[in-house]
Order: C-alpha cells, then sequence, then structure tokens
C-alpha cells in the first residue's frame, strides 16, 4: 500500500507511490531510504539505527563511528525496512534475487558490504553504483531497490538459487554472480576485472584481451589510447556475461534486458559499437546512464543483464510499437513470458528530438502536460517520455496498470516535483512501485533532463500495490 503521508515527510520523493507491487511471482520493492523508525527522518548515525552496531559495523571510536555513522545506521534501516515488508508477503530476505546498491559516496560501500556480509550468507545478485542526491536536501546516503521472489511463487518457480555462474571468476565483494529464480537468470552487475586471476586485475587496454576482441583497434597511439580502455572493457564484460549465461545454459541471445551504467557517457559510441557486434536481429531492452562511479579500480562500464534459460516453458519475445526507429542497437519492449523489459526512454517528440515547447508534443504529451502553455525543458521531455511509455505498452496490448516498476532518471533531483505531478496525472489511480536517481546525463543525449526505464507484467492478474 501506499506509505501514509503523515509517517514520511514532504522531502521524501516516494511518498506518493507504491512501497512493493506484486505482479506475478515477483514483488518489485521501491527505492528503500534509511529513514529511523517513527519515519520522520532519514538516520544521521549509529544512535538512529533500529537495532545498535556490532563490531562489524563500528569501531568504538567517535571520529570513525562520525564519518561511516550515517552510511551503516541507514543500511541498517534499509534492511529493517525490508524484513518488515517481506514477512508480510511471506518471504525473507533469502527471496531476494537482486538489488541496487545506489549509494552517494562509494568510499563507504565496504561500510555496507560489512553489513550485508553478517545479515545474508547466502546474497542476491546485486549491482553497486555512485548517483547523485536521493533527496533535495542531500541526506540520504544510499537508496536500495530490489525485484523480490515472493513466498508464494516458490510452488511454481522452486527456491532462489545461487547459481555457480563462470565459477572461476570470483565476485569482487560479497554477492552472487548469478541468481536463478526458475527460468529466469538474474545476474549481478558484472565489471571489467578479471576475477579468474590473481588480485581480480583491471581490463586497461587492447593488450589485455584476446585478438578477437580488438576490432575498434587502428594502431595509432592517440586513437587506441582513447577508444581501447572503454572498448576493451565492454567486450571483456559481455564476454564474461556470456561465460556466466552458458555456464547455466543459456546465451547472450536470451538476454531481456541490459542496464549499463557509464561513468562518461562520452564513451557512449565507443561502448555501443562493442555493444552492436554481441547482438542479432532481436537485442534485448536497453538502458544506459552516467553514474558518478562505477564498479572499482578504473572501470568505466558496468553491465546488468537479465535473461532467460530456453526450453523452460517461458518463451522470449520483442514487441516495437508501428514506426518504431531504434536510437541504438536495442528493442522497445523485450518479454520473458508475462514479465516485460522497457528500453530507456528519453524525452524525444516523434522526430526524435528533445523537446523544446509545447507546440513540438504530441497530443498525448500535451494531454500528461496538463495543458500548460509554458513548461520547463524537464516537464517538456517527462511529457514525451511517458507517452512514449504509453505507447509501447500499447503496441504490446497492454495500458498503465501493466507498470510494475518505474525508474526516473534525473539531470537534477530537484526537478523531481515537476516530473512527478506528469507521472501521477499519466498513471492516475495506479501507482506502480518506484525508484529516482540522479545522473549525470540520464540519456545518450546532450540536453536530456530525464529519461525513464521500466518493467511490466502482462499476467492476467495486473500488479498490485502491497
Amino acid at each position: 500500500m501506499e506509505k501514509p503521508l503523515s509517517a514520511t515527510p514532504p522531502s521524501n520523493p516516494y511518498r506518493h507511490w507504491a512501497n512493493a507491487v506484486a505482479a506475478g511471482p515477483f514483488l518489485f520493492v521501491s527505492g528503500q531510504l534509511g529513514w529511523t523508525r517513527d519515519g520522520s527522518r532519514l538516520c544521521g548515525g549509529f544512535d538512529d539505527a533500529p537495532a545498535p552496531p556490532d563490531d562489524t559495523t563500528a569501531s568504538g571510536y567517535d571520529w570513525v563511528a562520525r564519518m561511516e555513522g550515517r552510511v551503516g545506521a541507514q543500511t541498517l534501516a534499509i534492511y529493517e525496512q525490508y524484513r518488515a515488508l517481506l514477512r508480510g508477503e511471506g518471504a525473507g530476505l533469502a527471496n531476494i534475487l537482486r538489488y541496487h546498491i545506489f549509494q552517494r559516496d562509494k568510499r563507504y560501500f565496504p561500510v555496507f558490504n560489512a553489513i550485508r556480509r553478517k545479515i545474508e550468507p547466502a546474497p542476491p545478485a546485486s549491482t553497486a553504483v555512485g548517483m547523485g542526491r536521493f533527496t533535495l536536501e542531500d541526506d540520504a546516503s544510499l537508496c536500495v531497490d530490489g525485484i523480490v521472489l515472493r513466498g508464494s511463487a516458490v510452488a511454481t518457480l522452486g527456491l532462489r538459487e545461487v547459481r555457480p555462474g563462470a565459477s572461476r571468476h570470483t565476485a569482487a565483494a560479497h554477492f552472487s554472480h548469478v541468481i536463478g529464480a526458475g527460468p529466469f537468470l538474474f545476474l549481478a552487475g558484472q565489471i571489467p576485472i578479471d576475477g579468474s586471476k590473481p588480485g581480480s586485475p583491471l581490463i586497461r587496454n587492447f593488450d589485455d584481451i584476446p585478438p578477437v576482441g580488438r576490432f575498434l583497434q587502428v594502431g595509432r597511439s592517440h586513437e587506441d589510447t582513447r577508444t581501447g580502455p572503454i572498448a576493451a572493457q565492454t567486450w571483456f564484460t559481455y564476454d564474461l556475461i556470456r561465460q556466466h549465461l552458458e555456464a547455466e545454459g543459456a546465451s547472450l541471445k536470451d538476454i531481456l534486458n541490459v542496464v549499463v551504467y557509464l561513468q562518461d557517457m562520452r564513451d557512449f559510441p565507443s561502448f555501443h559499437r562493442v555493444h552492436e557486434r554481441f547482438f542479432g536481429d532481436a537485442p534485448p531492452a536497453l538502458t544506459v546512464i552516467e553514474a558518478r562511479e562505477v564498479g572499482h579500480k578504473g572501470t568505466l562500464i558496468e553491465i546488468e543483464p537479465t535473461a532467460l534459460v530456453p526450453g523452460r516453458g517461458i518463451a522470449r519475445s520483442v514487441c516495437n510499437p508501428p514506426g518504431w526507429r531504434a536510437p541504438a542497437k536495442m528493442s522497445a519492449l523485450v518479454q520473458g513470458g508475462d514479465l516485460a523489459f522497457l528500453s530507456g526512454i528519453a524525452g524525444t517528440t516523434e522526430q526524435g528530438n528533445l523537446a523544446q515547447d509545447v507546440r513540438s508534443l504530441g497530443e498525448e504529451a500535451r494531454r500528461d502536460l496538463g495543458g500548460a502553455a509554458d513548461a520547463s525543458a524537464v516537464e517538456l521531455q517527462c511529457a514525451c517520455a511517458v507517452a512514449e511509455l504509453k505507447r509501447r505498452l500499447g503496441a504490446a496490448g497492454h495500458a498503465i496498470g501493466a507498470l510494475a516498476q518505474l525508474s526516473v532518471y534525473l539531470r537534477d533531483i530537484a526537478e523531481w516535483p515537476c516530473a512527478e505531478a506528469i507521472l501521477l496525472r499519466a498513471c492516475g489511480d495506479w501507482r506502480p512501485a518506484l525508484t529516482v536517481l540522479e545522473s549525470p546525463f540520464p540519456a545518450p543525449l546532450a540536453g536530456a533532463r530525464v529519461s525513464l526505464s521500466a518493467i511490466g507484467w502482462f499476467g492476467s492478474v495486473a500488479p498490485a500495490a502491497i
């Protein structure tokens, strides 16, 4: 159910949205922030934590605790929120398939990792990237959203399984590379470090990958120095994903969705030249955003795929709306049975340009804009993105009520109220699970203020807020 307004301060970007949404066998959890027990404010230190820290989360020295306390306390609070939420679904932390750990400062990732090592002996797949602010006040250290296997789904999909994947590649932290739920494979965000070698060395340039992956190498120092790092890291990461999938009886053609976090959006063209080599005529859904920090050791990219194991009773299918002009190697919407992933949507007009004024908007976008004659760039772009979201759902025979999870990437978190007004108007009475993130570049398009990505559920029983 929607969080009571009395329990959430006005600065909470999630106060008007579902805390979680049940959709078929899955539970989609909105971005969780580290609130105090009464929900009045975010935890500022260990004194605010729902449980006292142990020796894995606090050193006992005041100066250390002051620096690490906010991250530690908010982490403990988020875990407590997950426990409470999942108890109501007959599930627990062991049902989490994958979560995203969005952090304000990845320097404090070890604080989070120490806590989850204590709490989760068999952790889910995870993706951890540094992002911008999560609230306007900038008092949230991290935001964690997730997808969970509902307790009632065990009878049909079986228990969540920690799968070995390419087991010679060790995980870089306390997470699982591959989690299985029936025919679905949820992979952690993969980064270009070679976990099969001592010390997990960073992939730095063309010399660190086999000749087959060096097709962008030209043999000139200036060009190869610019292109080589992102090209080699992209090739290595996709090849690593291939190894994980093949170890589980799947392949790259079975991928439903790919989320790519780039350290620098200027690397998108070189990334894409490698990306398109790995996929054929029915590519997966694709979302690309810039993060403030991806991975570690100098990694430039993190890639998170979701895939199907073929021959397990659920088919993969692609749905592109009429007149679809893919701006990159991607499909508009890709289904694995009733689970549907939509590619990232920028706020462009029907001509493919960023919206500049109300006159450039289509009829649907104007309706969601609410009839305003004068609108900001983020409002114009958001209205266009929502109209495209509806178009893609409509082409698959569904409406906004089939939306289970929505991610909103903003150039400036201060523009969330403007974007939210349009989204609330477009969604009507329905409130999907939500994640709101601030990104330096929310889409591979100069001037983009906002982009959307979404997951739908097309089963006979519509998604429901819990």
